[in-house]
């Protein structure tokens, strides 16, 4: 038993274990404050009653959570920003983070975009940050473009899977009149003892990344070339000689969604604040009252006590 819950351990530490949506997601925060934030709250009832209770708990609780939601929102020193809250109950934790979204020249998308008009708009990665002049040594070791070049790399990827999808088995997923005109450029090229079936199909960035800052939009836009290959394997299934370019190099685009990480923190410090001053209010009501009723028993006269007749 003791190595079964082992076992298990990985699985519950992986957050898509449970999926957003599930309803274990949703009542993961309310149980929690019943349970720990209820214990709290009947401690203080036994002490200040049920209302009052309400508002002091309300008083620590969303001030607490403002306080929390300003390091969450901007950061502290040594602290980065949207270390907190990252996602809204029913969404997954990348819902709000940063990504690229790539797009091919001349499709419904490139039209919201101008860079890519002009091809003498893009920079390579060293010139886009200021970098130029500097060493490669230099240029490496620089933070900002060992971040930026990172990112982008992972924008490449995803071009290079779009301008060429592949399924499981290394199957090109294209239309037959792309693959017919691949397949005639790959005949073409064929090398003696080659299997006489279809090859498989390959692509790589042919040339380096280029970056450029939209006029139209103001969002950073990627671009880089892609060509494909045709592999070709003998009777045996061995590779023969080296991938062959077929077809003529494209060029394709990715833009850069920033993203709104900071709205769920934004939002929980709002909240916290708006509640923090409602609650505010409502201890300063009671306590006013309070005030009153006592003022009240004070000044009342004294029941004077009747003689009893003899």
């Amino acid at each position: 038993m003791t190595d079964l819950l082992i076992s298990l351990v990985p699985l519950l530490a992986v957050e898509e274990a449970i999926p957003a949506s599930h309803p274990a997601a949703w009542l993961a925060v309310p149980l929690g404050l019943l349970f720990f934030g209820g214990s709290v709250y009947m401690l203080l009832w036994s002490n200040y009653g049920a209302r009052k209770a309400g508002a002091i708990y309300g008083v620590a609780f969303f001030g607490f959570g403002f306080l929390i939601g300003l390091f969450w929102w901007f950061g502290g020193p040594g602290i980065p920003p949207y270390l907190g809250v990252t996602h809204l109950p029913g969404q997954s934790n990348a819902h709000y983070q940063e990504r690229w979204y790539p797009f091919e020249a001349g499709s419904e998308r490139s039209e919201f975009f101008a860079a890519d008009d002009d091809p003498s708009n893009f920079q390579t990665l060293p010139d886009y940050l200021g970098l130029q002049g500097m060493s490669e040594d230099d240029v490496l070791a620089d933070p900002s473009f060992a971040a930026l070049s990172g990112s982008t790399q992972a924008a490449v990827d995803q071009m290079q899977s779009q301008f060429l999808p592949v399924d499981a088995n290394g199957v090109a997923q294209i239309g037959v009149e792309r693959r017919t005109a691949l397949q005639q450029d790959a005949d073409a090229a064929r090398p003696e003892g080659a299997r006489s079936a279809n090859p498989f199909f390959t692509a790589e960035a042919v040339e380096d990344a280029q970056l450029a800052d939209d006029p139209s939009t103001g969002l950073r836009v990627l671009t880089a070339e892609f060509q494909a290959y045709a592999n070709f394997v003998d009777g045996d299934g061995v590779p023969i000689g080296d991938p062959v370019p077929v077809g003529e190099p494209e060029a394709w685009y990715s833009f850069f969604d920033p993203g709104m990480r900071w709205l769920p923190s934004a939002l929980w410090t709002i909240i916290s604040l708006f509640g923090f001053l409602g609650s505010l209010f409502w201890l300063d009501r009671l306590e006013a009252r309070e005030k009153r009723l006592a003022a009240d028993q004070v000044e009342e006269p004294e029941d004077l006590a009747v003689p009893i007749a003899q």
